[in-house]
């Protein structure tokens, strides 16, 4: 499978020295600073049920573009959501199927803001009605369909515009191509 991710300059320079790269929680921001950690420990979850266990003492998963505005190729460096204070490089990788899972990167908000998922206004008008407790267990069960990548949009929903991808691991022999991306502010 075919995906970009974008990492500083520091994380290529421990892949290619290292041959492999893990995502250090210590150094993530949104995990650190944004306090997004129920958010990835629920995905972390979500990964070890559906393509396996990390390697040992391996937290949370490495972030990859799939798709970007419905189409599956090398990402616009010049699109807005590509705009970073600080350089960074568009590694072009090549992963096995099995090793990643694809999720709706616009869903995913959904799961940061610890919300609900609803597929409809009448579906968010029931879920309000429900008890506290049935609201929050309705509630992380709605997450799964953040899996649901197939392409579909209407007035309430987009879902496979923009697709993303998470694994445990980025190994050196996984790299295809690797791009400069310049600093550029919003």
């Amino acid at each position: 499978m075919r995906l970009w991710t974008f990492q500083p300059e520091t994380v290529y320079d421990i892949l290619i020295q290292d041959g492999v790269f893990h995502c250090d929680e210590a150094k993530s921001e949104n995990i650190v600073e944004y306090g997004f950690d129920k958010a990835y420990g629920w995905l972390a979850a979500e990964m070890k049920k559906r393509i396996g266990a990390p390697p040992r003492g391996i937290k949370y998963p490495i972030w990859a573009w799939h798709t970007i505005n419905w189409k599956h190729s090398k990402p616009d460096l010049r699109m807005r959501e590509f705009y970073f204070s600080e350089p960074m490089l568009c590694i072009e990788i090549e992963m096995p199927d099995n090793e990643v899972l694809l999720s709706n990167e616009d869903s995913w908000h959904i799961v940061l803001n610890d919300s609900y998922y609803s597929d409809s206004e009448e579906d968010w008008e029931n879920y309000e009605s429900f008890p506290l407790l049935k609201q929050e267990k309705t509630k992380d069960a709605s997450w799964r369909k953040i899996f649901d990548i197939v392409p579909y949009e209407n007035e309430w929903v987009c879902k496979g515009r923009y697709i993303q991808a998470t694994f445990w691991e980025l190994k050196k022999e996984s790299i295809v191509s690797v791009r400069k991306v310049k600093p550029k502010y919003r």
